[in-house]
C-alpha cells in the first residue's frame, strides 16, 4: 500500500509539462534510442555539425551512419541522397530550420526522418514527424528528453531516478560553478552506458514547477539585447526563435575569445569539440571553433547581456 504520514519529502508542483503529449524519457539521446527500437532503424545520414554523443549512441545500438555536409546558413547541403531504408537526422541548429528544409527533408528520406529539436525547446512538433527534445540545456534538472512519434511504443521502460543526481545543481544554486563543474560533467557522461528509461519523477515534478511564459519571454528579451548590438557584426544571418537556446555569434577567432572571456567569468562552450577532429567539412569545423554560444537563459537579464557586451568588447572581439 501507498504509505501515509512521516515527513514530507520535496513538494510536489501541479502545473503543466510544456511537452505534454510526448514520450518523457531520461535523457534526449535515449529518444533516439528509443526512435531506432521502436521503428527497427539500421542505418541514419548524420550531418556534420552533431555532437559524438549521437554517433556514439548509434554505435552503441549498433546502427551504421554515414555523413552530410551543412551550409553556413545551417541548413544541409543537398549534394546528397537517402537510400532505401536510410532515416535523414536533421538538427535544428539554434532554431534556424527552415520550413522549406523540412519540407525538403521530408520529401527526400521518404518519412524516414528525426528532427532534433535539443536547441529549440519552445518549437512544436511537425505531424508524423519524429522529433526530439532536451530538458538539461534549458533547465536545471539532473536529467530528461522529450519525443514526439506515432511509432508503436516499446516495452520494458523503466523509470529513472534522480536522488543521486542533485547535488551539482543545488551546488550550482548556493555556490560557484566551479566547485561542482566535474559533478555536472559526470553526470552528463553518464547517459552514455544509461539505457533508455522513462523520466525520472524528481525531473518530471520540476518541470511541473517551471513558468514556461517567462523563461521564454526573458530568453526572447535577452537574445533582443544581444542582437541589436550583435547582428551586424555576426557570421550567421539569424532569426529569432522562440525561447531561443543560445545566441550564437560567429566570429574569426571564436577559440581564443572563449578563453579571454572565461577568464573574465563568462562561460561560453565549445560546440561541439569532437567536430574539431572528426569530419571532413570545413564549414562545420569553422562552426565548432568560432562560434561563441553566448548565454540569453531564464537566470539573467538586460545588465547580464550588456555585460557580455561590454567583455566582448574588452577582448577584443567587437
Amino acid at each position: 500500500m501507498t504509505e501515509i504520514g512521516g515527513y514530507i519529502e520535496l513538494e510536489r508542483f501541479r502545473g503543466s509539462l510544456y511537452h505534454d503529449d510526448a514520450v518523457a524519457l531520461n535523457c534526449g539521446r535515449n529518444c533516439l534510442a528509443y526512435i531506432i527500437a521502436a521503428r527497427g532503424v539500421e542505418r541514419i545520414l548524420l550531418p556534420s555539425f552533431l555532437c559524438d554523443s549521437v554517433s556514439g549512441l548509434c554505435a552503441r545500438e549498433g546502427v551504421t551512419t554515414r555523413e552530410y555536409r551543412i551550409t553556413e546558413s545551417l541548413q544541409p547541403e543537398w549534394s546528397f541522397g537517402v537510400e532505401d531504408g536510410e532515416y535523414l537526422y536533421l538538427v535544428d541548429y539554434y532554431g534556424q530550420l527552415s520550413a522549406e528544409t523540412l519540407a525538403r527533408a521530408r520529401a527526400l528520406s521518404g518519412g524516414r526522418l528525426i528532427v532534433d529539436e535539443t536547441q529549440n525547446y519552445f518549437a512544436k512538433p511537425s505531424t508524423g514527424v519524429d522529433t526530439l527534445y532536451s530538458c538539461r540545456k534549458y533547465f536545471g534538472v539532473p536529467d530528461g528528453g522529450f519525443l514526439y512519434t506515432d511509432a508503436p511504443a516499446i516495452e520494458r521502460v523503466h523509470r529513472s531516478e534522480s536522488r543521486g543526481r542533485v547535488d551539482y545543481l543545488v551546488g550550482r544554486l548556493e555556490r560557484s560553478a566551479g566547485e561542482f563543474f566535474e559533478a555536472a560533467r559526470a553526470n552528463n557522461d553518464s547517459f552514455a552506458s544509461e539505457p533508455v528509461r522513462a523520466m525520472s519523477r524528481f525531473t518530471e515534478n520540476m518541470l511541473r514547477g517551471i513558468d514556461y511564459r517567462f523563461v521564454a519571454d526573458t530568453r526572447n528579451d535577452n537574445y533582443d539585447v544581444l542582437a541589436r548590438r550583435l547582428d551586424g557584426l555576426n557570421g550567421l544571418a539569424l532569426n529569432r526563435p522562440n525561447g531561443p537556446f543560445v545566441y550564437p555569434l560567429l566570429v574569426d577567432g571564436g577559440e581564443r575569445a572563449k578563453k579571454a572571456l572565461a577568464e573574465k567569468g563568462i562561460f561560453v562552450p565549445t560546440l561541439w569539440p569532437n567536430v574539431l577532429g572528426g569530419t571532413g567539412d570545413p564549414v562545420a569545423r569553422r562552426f565548432a571553433r568560432d562560434i561563441l554560444p553566448l548565454p540569453v537563459d531564464q537566470r539573467y537579464g538586460r545588465d547580464e547581456m550588456l555585460a557580455i557586451v561590454d567583455a566582448l568588447e574588452k577582448v577584443g572581439v567587437i
